[in-house]
């Protein structure tokens, strides 16, 4: 206040002595610059002493891959995903860019997504949600499983499923392509078993291969028989096939096929040219 009002006080004196002045910087607001550059630069040169300390101080440093903490692995083991670290041995959790491993982790094909975190002084840690299978899935000769986005997984060692096999989603498709094929496969189980009913259970194969016509395979005495279902109404259809069975089994009809796309009938053994019976 006193610097402020001597500054007022000298431009009074000086007006009313009639002196001119030179279009300049007042005094007193070059002072404020110059206490405010002041105080900016020990700020930006705090911060970069902070930050030179913290990105090379040793106490901050990850030592070794056994640092970083892996959480909610079951079937992704810590080690694939440690090894995505192996870069970040000797810097400090600082130096670390957390954004780029935690792309880095979800690129393992099991996890479907992951966060990273820094647990001071010198660890990480990161928390994994990992994919859920919902079948089996036939590319060629292999056997793979695959999730709901139709991402293909390796089966892991010891794991024990009961999944239906899906065929019709081959290696050449593209992601958008499987994820909508296998759109299809959780419409068909989603309406399988609405009301309670565990249908989807007795479909040992559903081959996805045209999308206006899905055809699964049930288990049926000493073989199986293949049920061309069309698109929709899933549940319906297939209680219509559980109804006629018991009177082919009973009459002793060898039924492999049966064709329930119509309303009001069915076709038994369709490929052998027979006649469509009625409900």
């Amino acid at each position: 206040m006193q610097l402020l009002d001597s500054c007022n006080l000298s431009l009074s004196v000086s007006s009313r002595l009639g002196l001119k002045f030179l279009p300049s910087i007042p005094i007193c607001l070059r002072l404020r610059i110059l206490l405010g550059l002041t105080a900016l630069a020990l700020v930006v040169g705090a911060a970069f002493y902070v930050h030179r300390f913290a990105t090379s101080a040793t106490v901050f440093a990850v030592a070794d891959l056994e640092s970083v903490d892996v959480v909610n692995a079951e079937r992704v083991t810590p080690a694939a995903v440690r090894e995505r670290f192996a870069e970040d041995v000797g810097r400090t959790v600082f130096a670390v860019p957390l954004g780029e491993r935690r792309l880095s982790v979800e690129e393992i094909p099991w996890v479907e997504a992951a966060t990273v975190q820094r647990v001071f002084p010198n660890r990480l840690r990161v928390y994994v949600r990992e994919r859920t299978p919902v079948a089996f899935l036939r590319q060629g000769q292999s056997l793979w499983l695959v999730d709901g986005q139709g991402v293909v997984l390796a089966p892991p060692e010891g794991a024990s499923y009961s999944f239906p096999v899906l065929s019709g989603v081959p290696e050449t498709l593209t992601a958008a392509e499987r994820r909508s094929r296998l759109g299809l496969f959780l419409e068909f189980v989603a309406d399988l078993d609405q009301n309670g009913k565990a249908y989807s259970e007795q479909i040992s194969e559903l081959d996805l291969g045209d999308a206006d016509n899905l055809r699964a395979s049930v288990a049926d005495g000493d073989g199986a028989v293949y049920l061309y279902f069309g698109r929709g109404r899933y549940q319906e259809k297939f209680e219509t096939y559980l109804e006629h069975r018991r009177l082919w089994q009973q009459s002793g009809e060898t039924v492999r096929a049966v064709d329930l796309r119509y309303r009001g009938q069915i076709v038994l053994n369709p490929e052998s040219g027979a006649e469509p019976a009625k409900r």
